[in-house]
């Protein structure tokens, strides 16, 4: 029986190679996933240990609270240095000040893709010595080093110079030197940037402090007991780690935020391709055993056993799910190179160190692949073991009908509601989010299964339907095309499942975020009645004199400054306080009261407060309750809630007034200000004016409101893109499902395609049929995939509409996406029609 299934694969190499492929696919972007992550982790993780193998103890800040933004704290009195010096076993001491800005070279500010721009403040020690490949350190006030990834985009050497922009305002600089960091030239976008410790201090408001301080032991003390030395000399609000553990921190930290979000959702764009390969291994299978019933008859009547039958097709399973799981494991390494040069596209040029192939990856694709592949083989297979033995033997026998047949469309009932069940309970149920996010999934798998089940009994009129126009088109070639997909109404809706599932998930994408654009530009305009918003470009804040600055613009008739800065308002729950004009407020804004008015404004004094719907909910407080909000510099105040409104898009947190905000924060941080313009002046020429009024501002970005809404779309539309180009691989897969059951179509009927070519149809014809065919399944899995879509996008929109999410249906994608699926449909036709029209027809009349 081994030599029967070897043979099986050998005789029939291209619907081996095809079923290979769909499942080879699915596991060469789980594996690909696996080894991308493993190579950051891993990059960051020597970045880490690298960056502190000269240090053995650091001092930090402790963070106020939980979830608090990284660098956000008051730092540490510069005198502090000479404190941990008088310890006792301290060879060498050095501090540090950091913070975040951005860097205009040329007039344009340097775009990071939403990484970060650090400062670091350069002190001569051989703690860590950084790798300077051209120049030298600073020295001078006015100096700067540059990361060389910067310094090679930029073309920036010694002498060049640029502009540093922070919270204090744009600072001329000169590029003094250029180095790599920890043996990197680029960190995963970001721009790293050496300054004096005078100049760090003075461009990011730490007059007299510093944000870390790094310590070298003296000879045979241990790193371990310098810090317990140095924890006991100094306050209760410093953190003392070892230069081991804050690597290994700083590493964890990394890798948990990749472990929570990019490797569980380039897994799931995986599991959906498998998904998917294993509805194409199923179809394949069966109508492969159906082709084969003859020889299974054959088999029996020789004395083959019914577990002989079935093990000849599971080893068939095997090697493919073997061969499927070994290629995909090597396909794995290009699916990693193509993703991280994605990334790269986009600004994140994220360090990877070489190859990293775990032997957890390994197990994962030889078992994902070989499970997936035996498991979508069972039903065929054990459906062959059923096979007559005398009956089969004679011409035009069929396969004894599965005894599940009749039950069809009660299995498919049961199987949605247990879908539907598992997706309301992950998304109205409790427990953790990734609990929730799997059952959720789980139940939309279900979904999928039971409309894969249950279009058996629809496919067949809605071939009908479709192949009318191609009959009128074509009558011979369209009545046969039509005609052959209601044939056999089990193949052809399984066929169009493996496309319904990818494009289902495409659609629900779509959908939502069509319903996502619209409940952003739908909340703008109820609440935003400026006509212009300046803002920092890659999430900086701007000046706090940008107000002051446009107001004096001619042609503006009111201003408002929105500042923001983060507090915990609850154990473990962190909001954004902002800060707003109550009393200017009104001019450009309009609150969108969920309970209160505006004349809650007026009464926010220095302890009131009025909050987004969103964050009074995760906050348990309404109207007349007390919240207590606590600064990362320890402030604490207890606000009363005078309001809540809806705001989802931009004051999504708790809105006090200015004066509320001063006294929680000494300095201020502008997000954002809005303007209008007075009735009757040219709108662009003001436009024009308040830019000239921000030109010594280059990260400050002037938009009109419609061109701050497009910025805001274009983002989301960024976002699909991404999300759409990862999808197309399931889309990919399908066209190999529809291309292997064409070409086995094909080899089933070779008979009556030759009788027709003997009776004068012509190649062209033939091409034509198999191509019609194609279409026909492809819109019909295209037809389905839209409608799962929508429901889905539908249920989850419904589920959040109370976070300001609308459903939306973006007609034109979805027209596209019937297009795309014609589109599928003739490429899938290309091989199996050229192999139709070339079929002899002497040989193919004589075919058994």
């Amino acid at each position: 029986m081994i030599r029967v299934a070897w043979r099986s694969l050998r005789s029939h190499k291209l619907r081996t190679v095809l079923t290979t492929v769909a499942i080879l696919l699915g596991v060469a972007m789980i594996s690909g996933t696996y080894v991308l992550t493993d190579q950051i982790d891993r990059g960051f993780r020597e970045i880490f240990t690298d960056a502190y193998r000269g240090t053995d103890v650091t001092v930090t800040r402790k963070a106020r609270f939980a979830g608090q933004l990284v660098g956000a704290t008051e730092g540490l009195p510069q005198d502090m240095v000479e404190q941990v010096r008088a310890v006792d076993g301290v060879e060498q001491v050095y501090g540090y000040a950091t913070g975040m800005g951005a860097v205009v070279v040329r007039g344009e500010v340097v775009q990071t893709g939403g990484a970060p721009t650090l400062f670091f403040s350069y002190s001569p020690n051989d703690l860590t010595p950084p790798d300077y490949v051209r120049g030298r350190p600073p020295e001078e006030p006015g100096e700067v080093a540059v990361i060389q990834k910067l310094a090679t985009d930029e073309r920036l050497q010694p002498g060049s110079p640029i502009t540093v922009v922070t919270d204090d305002g744009a600072h001329e600089a000169t590029v003094c030197g250029v180095f790599r960091f920890a043996a990197q030239s680029s960190l995963g976008g970001s721009i790293l940037v050496h300054t004096t410790l005078s100049d760090a201090q003075r461009w990011f408001g730490m007059a007299g402090r510093i944000s870390e301080i790094d310590v070298r032991a003296e000879a045979g003390v241990s790193a371990a007991g310098l810090a317990a030395r140095i924890r006991a000399a100094l306050p209760a609000y410093t953190e003392v780690k070892t230069g081991a553990q804050a690597a290994a921190d700083q590493t964890r930290a990394l890798s948990d935020a990749i472990g929570t979000f990019l490797r569980p959702v380039l897994l799931s764009f995986g599991g959906i391709a498998v998904f998917v390969g294993a509805f194409i291994i199923f179809n394949a299978f069966s109508m492969t055993v159906a082709q084969r019933r003859r020889e299974f008859a054959l088999l029996r009547a020789l004395g083959a056993s019914r577990s002989q039958v079935l093990w000849s097709i599971t080893a068939e399973a095997l090697v493919m799910g073997v061969l499927a799981s070994t290629a995909g494991l090597f396909a794995g390494l290009g699916v990693a190179a193509a993703v991280n040069q994605v990334f790269r596209s986009g600004g994140f040029d994220i360090p990877h160190s070489g190859l990293v192939l775990q032997p957890r990856t390994i197990v994962i694709a030889l078992v994902v692949g070989v499970v997936v592949t035996m498991l979508s083989a069972v039903a065929p297979a054990l459906r062959a073991t059923r096979v007559p033995p005398v009956a089969a033997l004679q011409e035009g026998a069929e396969l004894p009908r599965s005894r599940l047949t009749r039950l069809t469309p009660a299995l498919a009932a049961v199987v949605a509601v247990l879908g539907a069940l598992l997706i309301a309970g992950g998304m109205y149920g409790g427990g953790s989010t990734l609990v929730r996010l799997a059952t959720t999934a789980a139940g939309a798998l279900s979904v999928f299964v039971a409309v894969a089940i249950a279009s058996r009994s629809f496919v067949g009129p809605l071939a009908a339907w479709l192949g009318w126009p191609l009959q009128k088109v074509s009558p011979v070639s369209g009545r046969l095309a039509r005609d052959n997909s209601r044939r056999n109404p089990g193949r052809t809706a399984l066929t169009a499942a493996a496309l319904m599932i990818g494009l289902a998930v495409v659609v629900f994408v779509a959908v939502l975020a069509q319903g996502l654009k619209s409940s952003f530009i739908d909340s703008f305009d109820r609440t935003v009645r400026a006509d212009y918003i300046i803002a920092g470009t890659n999430y900086m804040t701007i000046p706090s004199d940008t107000e002051r600055r446009i107001e004096s613009v001619p042609g503006v008739e009111a201003v408002v400054s929105l500042d923001a800065q983060q507090v915990e308002a609850k154990d473990g729950v962190t909001a954004v306080v902002w800060g707003i004009d109550p009393v200017a407020i009104g001019r450009v804004w309009s609150f969108d009261w969920i309970s209160g008015d505006d004349a809650a404004l007026a009464e926010l004094g220095r302890r009131g407060a009025v909050i987004e719907e969103q964050t009074a909910a995760s906050l348990g407080v309404k109207r007349g309750g007390i919240v207590r909000v606590t600064t990362v510099e320890g402030r604490r105040a207890d606000l009363k809630v005078l309001g809540t409104y809806r705001d989802p898009m931009i004051l999504n947190g708790i809105t006090v007034g200015m004066a509320g905000y001063d006294a929680l924060f000494p300095k201020s941080q502008t997000f954002m200000v809005v303007a209008k313009a007075r009735p009757g002046v040219d709108v662009g020429a003001t436009q024009r004016a308040i830019e000239t009024a921000m030109a010594s501002v280059p990260t400050a970005k002037v938009r009109s409101t419609d061109e701050y809404k497009e910025s805001t779309v274009d983002l989301v539309n960024q976002l699909l893109t991404l999300v759409y180009g990862l999808l197309a691989l399931s889309v990919v897969i399908s066209l190999f499902g529809i291309v292997n059951t064409l070409v086995l179509a094909v080899y089933e009927r070779t008979r009556e395609i030759g009788l027709l070519r003997a009776i004068g149809m012509s190649r062209a014809q033939v091409r034509a049929t198999v191509r019609y065919e194609s279409v026909i399944t492809s819109i019909i899995g295209a037809l389905m995939g839209i409608v799962v879509g929508v429901v889905f996008a539908w249920v989850v929109t419904t589920r959040f509409a109370g976070q300001g999410i609308v459903f939306s249906i973006p007609g034109a994608q979805l027209a596209a996406f019937l297009l795309l699926a014609v589109v599928v449909g003739v490429v899938a036709a290309i091989l199996p029609a050229r192999r139709a029209a070339r079929i002899d027809i002497l040989a193919a009349i004589q075919y058994e």
